[in-house]
Parts: C-alpha cells; structure tokens; sequence
C-alpha cells in the first residue's frame, strides 16, 4: 500500500464509525498541542529517549474525554469538530499528526483500540525488559526502525540489531555496539533482517510503506499506530501504553 492508499483506508473507517455512532454535526471538539517531555513520558531513568532531546513532540487530541497521542517532528495546534478529521492533507506532515491522534481518540472513545497514551516514567524501561521475553524474536536478526534506545539496548544482548534513523545527529553513532544507520540503508537493512520492529511513528513520517511493501514480519511499536493497527491489521507491541 501506498501512504495515500493507507490514509484513504484510515479515514473511511473514521468515516464509518462517524456515521454509526451520530457523532458527525455535534459540536464536538479535538485539540492536539504538543506536550512537555515531562507531560508526555514523565521522568524516566534515562534522558536519551528522542523526546527529550527535543528532537520529537508528542501530541495529544482528546475526545469526550479520551486520549490519543502521536510522535511527529511537525504539528498544528487545532480545535474543531471531529468530522473535520476527514479533510486531513495525507501530504503535509502535520496534518498527519493532528489526523492519527485524533484517530486515536476517537477510538478509544469507541473502544475500538487501546494503548494510546505512552508510559511514562519506570514504564520504558519495564516495556524493553519485557521485549526481550517474546518468542517471536529469539533468535532473529533484527531491523529496529527509529532509534529506541532502551529497546536497541535490551535487544542487543540477545540479538543481531541493525538500526535505521531519521534524525542526522544519531546517524554514524554507535549506541550499545550498534552504529546508527540512515534511510538509504533501509533496502539492504530490509533484506538482512529476519524482522523488522519499527515505529509506529513511520505512519505520520511517511515512510511506513517502506516497511510493508515487502514480506518480512513486521511489527509497529508504540502509541502512534494503536488505532491505524486495530483497522489494518498490523502487529504491534506497546506493552506499558495507556
């Protein structure tokens, strides 16, 4: 699938619990605003998570009292009704931020996803010890997408890591034994790995259908795709979320 195909897919399911549950013409609000690193993963033991270099915001748009966040390095600050979501620009990154967290709030209004609110302070790491438990990656050489440092450092214990970043300061770093690697590497990355672990934050960078336009298992982590998985079938770990 392509990003368009994928967003198409994303807002006629929106569209459709819209339309079954009546909430389209209410005067029903959803606000994103980025929060503080403290906000938005409290005071973790570790400050290399991206968030609070700075380098990353985490969203929130809330509905009816519920919660849903997303990663992104771009983002607007918006209120509107919920039916606006539909008019989101699949093109412009921060449209896709404000579009997957209010996605996410509304089903987990709905009750149609979990998880979409990230862990927070002991939680992080709690969540990497816990990765190193599942059988799916014994064994296997892993292509961890998106630099997650408590994960790249419980994951290297056990297994074979390669790990491809956006951000030009992790690239050529070597972190736990592992030299951060750039997007041009990500087709002979892709090829190595027995697996692929990614972030869910590839669905508002735009660079997700790199990952599944290929037949490795592929699994998404964290908050940001909680909903978009629930409609597409995707495989997720997020085990500490909210």
């Amino acid at each position: 699938m392509t990003n368009n195909e994928i967003y198409d897919r994303l807002k006629a399911a929106l569209k459709k619990e819209i339309e079954k549950n009546s909430l389209r013409g209410n005067r029903i609000e959803i606000t994103c605003r980025a929060l503080s690193s403290k906000e938005a993963i409290g005071t973790p033991e570790h400050d290399d998570y991206p968030i609070i270099k700075g380098k990353e915001v985490m969203i929130e748009a809330v509905f009816k009292g519920a919660s849903g966040q997303a990663f992104t390095d771009e983002f607007r600050n918006c209120s509107y009704p919920v039916e606006k979501l539909l008019e989101a620009d699949p093109s412009s990154t921060p449209d896709r931020a404000n579009f997957i967290a209010g996605l996410n709030a509304v089903f987990k209004y709905l009750q149609l996803c979990d998880k979409t609110v990230h862990c927070r302070d002991k939680e992080p790491v709690d969540c990497a010890k816990h990765l190193i438990t599942q059988s799916e990656f014994f064994g296997k050489k892993i292509l961890l997408v998106g630099f997650q440092p408590r994960f790249l450092e419980y994951l290297t214990k056990q297994n074979p890591v390669r790990v491809l970043d956006l951000d030009p300061d992790n690239v050529n770093r070597e972190h736990f034994g592992v030299t951060i690697e750039t997007s041009e590497q990500a087709s002979a990355a892709i090829n190595w790995c027995d697996i692929i672990f990614a972030t869910g934050s590839t669905l508002v960078n735009g660079t997700i259908s790199e990952f599944l336009k290929n037949d490795k298992p592929t699994v998404f982590f964290g908050v940001t795709i909680s909903a978009a998985a629930s409609i597409l079938g995707l495989n997720t770990y997020c085990h500490c979320g909210h």
